[in-house]
C-alpha cells in the first residue's frame, strides 16, 4: 500500500472496508451471515429450509441479500434490517491497529471509505480499530439511496452505477484513483469505472510487513 502513497499520479485511494481493513479470520462475516438468516427466518417468515441457499443466491445475483430481498418484493424498513443485522455483531473481535492508524494518516492522498454497510456499522468498525480520522469520508448505503428512498431497487457494489455515483459524490478522478477491495467482482466493476485496483484483504497485515491473505495487485491503465 505504501507504494501508492509515494505516487504522484495518484490523487484518491478509495477503501472497501469489512474483510478489507481487517481479517476475515475474525469472523465478523460469518456472524453478519447468521444475523441476516436469521431476519430472513424470523421478521420475513420465510421458509427455513429456503433461507441459507436464497440468502447466498441473493448476494451473488444482486450484490447484497437485502437488494435482492427488495427486488424480490419482501417489505422491511432498511433501518430495521441493518440494526438486527449488524446489531449482534462480535465487534469485540476488533481491535485498534496502530500501525494502519499511521500508515494511514502518513499518506498524502484522499482517503475515503466505499462499503455497502450502513453508516453506523461502518463508523463503529472505524472506531474500534481507532482509525476514526483517517478517512475523509464514508460513501454507504444511506450515502448511495438516500435518493431512492421509495425505489424496490438498491444501489451497491458491484454494480457499475454504484461504481459511477461514488465517482460523482466524492469528485473522484478514476484515473488518479485506486480501488482496495476484497471481492473479484467488486474490482472487475472498479475496473471497468476507470479506478486502478488492488484486491487483497488484511490491509493492516501488510502494513505490520505481512501480505494480506491472497492480496495482489490488478492495475487498471498500468
Amino acid at each position: 500500500m505504501e507504494s501508492y502513497a509515494n505516487g504522484a499520479k495518484f490523487d484518491c485511494l478509495l477503501f472497501d472496508m469489512d474483510d478489507t481493513l481487517y481479517p476475515l479470520s475474525l469472523g465478523i462475516n460469518l456472524a453478519c451471515r447468521k444475523n441476516i438468516q436469521d431476519y430472513m427466518l424470523n421478521k420475513l417468515q420465510i421458509e427455513e429450509s429456503l433461507v441459507p441457499k436464497m440468502c447466498l443466491d441473493l448476494y451473488k445475483e444482486y450484490g447484497t441479500t437485502m437488494a435482492g430481498l427488495k427486488l424480490m418484493g419482501y417489505d422491511f424498513d432498511y433501518d430495521e434490517f441493518h440494526a438486527s443485522v449488524h446489531g449482534k455483531l462480535p465487534y469485540e473481535k476488533l481491535k485498534p491497529d496502530p500501525v494502519l492508524r499511521n500508515l494511514l494518516l502518513s499518506m498524502p492522498q484522499r482517503k475515503i471509505i466505499f462499503t455497502n454497510s450502513d453508516e453506523a456499522h461502518a463508523a463503529t468498525v472505524l472506531e474500534k480499530m481507532g482509525l476514526e480520522g483517517c478517512f475523509e469520508g464514508i460513501i454507504c448505503f444511506e450515502t448511495l439511496n438516500q435518493k431512492n428512498s421509495g425505489d424496490k431497487r438498491v444501489l451497491c457494489k458491484p454494480s457499475l452505477e454504484s461504481m459511477e455515483a461514488v465517482v460523482e459524490i466524492a469528485k473522484l478522478d478514476p484515473k488518479k484513483t485506486v480501488f482496495f477491495d476484497d471481492s473479484p467482482r467488486n474490482i472487475a466493476s472498479g475496473k471497468a469505472a476507470g479506478f486502478h485496483t488492488v484486491i487483497g484483504r488484511e490491509l493492516g497485515a501488510r502494513a505490520r510487513g505481512g501480505r494480506g491473505a491472497g492480496e495482489h495487485p490488478q492495475h487498471q491503465g498500468g
